[in-house]
């Protein structure tokens, strides 16, 4: 009897060691699975920053390109209404013609809110189209709006008058 249960503990020692070895195979399976899919993970995110890093410079050196003809095109335009405005006898700049118009705040039709004086109070928000319309951004603080201005230049004296204009939603 004692050879029978010597050889059931020997066959039921197999059967254990054998389990247990599948399942350390199957783990040392998964385990190097999952390394290379870290691997192949860690080597994808290098790669998406590195592309990243392209788009990013590819986009600012585009925006500059973008920037550059903004300001060419918005030179040969203003040369434009310049030479047209000196044409009619004008001797100032366009700045001359903002300075004005920011000086003239009776001319937005809207009141302020919550304390707040309508005005127009950025240069770059002023835009002479021509020589002979203007388009304005004005805010108080808190809203803003914008408005389509004629104005005419007669012995240096800007006069103006208000075309349309609106609020932005708010």
């Amino acid at each position: 009897m004692r050879n029978k249960e010597r050889i059931l503990w020997i066959v039921l020692l197999v059967i254990i060691s054998a389990l247990s070895l599948g399942v350390v195979i199957q783990y040392q399976t998964k385990l190097s699975k999952n390394e290379q899919s870290k691997t192949s993970l860690s080597n994808e995110k290098t790669h998406l920053e590195q592309e990243n890093r392209d788009y990013a410079a590819q986009k600012a050196k585009l925006e500059s390109e973008i920037e550059k003809l903004k300001l060419t095109n918005l030179a040969n335009y203003n040369q434009t209404t310049l030479l047209e405005l000196q044409r009619e006898g004008f001797s100032g700049q366009l700045e001359d013609i903002v300075a004005d118009l920011k000086m003239h705040r009776e001319l937005i039709p809207y009141k302020g809110i919550l304390g707040g004086t309508m005005g127009f109070y950025d240069n770059n928000d002023i835009h002479v189209l021509t020589n002979r319309w203007v388009f304005a951004c004005f805010q108080d603080g808190h809203i803003s709006g914008y408005m389509l201005l004629r104005y005419d230049i007669k012995n240096g004296n800007i006069s103006w008058e208000v075309i349309d204009s609106y609020l932005n939603d708010v």
